[in-house]
């Protein structure tokens, strides 16, 4: 099972994530970004801090996201790790507030 609660911030748009990023709920997760992405060009985040377990899907779309500008916050050594790896061309953004993400 996996929450997402689609939050908006001036500017952009956070999706915070609660549970397991697996199966279905990687597709769901897509058609929320790409609907977001519809309404024209805006900063995007991602909120890891809750998340259990992301699977194979899961870090192909995170890594999509990402290289598309998506901000992403996590916690922990695991998805600090699994962030980490999506992340190989720059930082990675970790136990840190939104307004210390660079916009």
């Amino acid at each position: 099972m996996l929450k997402i609660a689609v939050s908006s911030m001036n500017p952009g748009t956070i999706f915070v994530l609660s549970g397991r990023l697996a199966g279905p709920w990687v597709e769901e997760l897509r058609d929320s970004w790409l609907k977001q992405e519809i309404g024209g060009p805006t900063p995007c985040h991602v909120d890891l801090r809750e998340v259990t377990f992301i699977d194979e899907a899961g870090t192909t779309l995170l890594s999509q996201m990402y290289h598309e500008g998506v901000t992403i916050q996590a916690s922990g050594c695991l998805m600090g790790a699994i962030v980490q790896e999506l992340s190989k061309a720059g930082p990675v953004i970790t136990e840190t507030k939104w307004h210390d993400v660079p916009g």
